[in-house]
């Protein structure tokens, strides 16, 4: 099912497996999916990818899948996949009439300072979700903000160097399917400390 080091992992794959014929899937797959893992690893503090596949139809409520697709899962907490990934499997595996969950696999990469934005970014303050379209650099010190608290729940201290600036430089999406959440893609840039740069990459999936 899943064979990885879990000292290196930086991400989860989950690998699905759909009818040749297709699949119909409406937009709410994503926060079905969302709300699964989140009551699984009671925890909010993972992201994960849209469906990842070149044999997908996007239409306007929703998307057709056909034979294999993805979804990316990123966590700073990789212990709660871990120990749960049996229950994952079988929750997951049955979510969705005419596909199955054929294997969970997980992979390490550096932490990248510039990429494409796999799981969207996300930036909350006092329960408001933030705009990056309207406030970006507001964003990103509240983003900064979060990645300390992810930062000291992980290791019970704050890095010293806490310099962070996020930026999207091109191809904006945005999104808002998870109601706790408005998160956004596109291709980022990011200017950091080596501390928070990796709590980056270990809670938004980047390639």
């Amino acid at each position: 099912m899943m064979g990885c080091d879990e000292k290196v992992a930086k991400y989860f794959t989950f690998h699905f497996w759909a009818r040749e014929d297709g699949v119909f899937l409406p937009s709410s797959y994503y926060s079905m999916v969302y709300e699964v893992l989140k009551s699984l690893l009671a925890t909010e503090q993972f992201t994960i990818s849209p469906i990842k596949t070149k044999n997908k139809k996007e239409v306007e409520d929703g998307v057709w899948v056909f034979e294999d697709f993805r979804i990316y899962l990123t966590t700073p907490f990789l212990e709660l996949v871990t120990q749960n990934i049996l229950k994952i499997y079988e929750s997951l595996n049955g979510l969705f009439e005419g596909i199955y969950l054929k294997k969970i696999s997980c992979k390490g990469q550096q932490p990248k300072s510039s990429g494409i934005l796999l799981s969207g970014v996300f930036a909350q303050k006092d329960g408001v979700c933030l705009e990056y379209d309207r406030q970006p650099e507001i964003f990103s010190d509240v983003l900064r903000r979060q990645l300390l608290n992810i930062y000291y729940q992980r290791f019970g201290v704050y890095p010293e160097d806490q310099r962070f600036f996020f930026v999207i430089k091109d191809g904006l999406k945005k999104q808002h399917l998870i109601k706790s959440r408005i998160e956004y893609f596109g291709r980022y840039e990011i200017f950091a400390s080596s501390h928070l740069l990796d709590m980056f990459c270990q809670m938004f999936c980047v390639k």
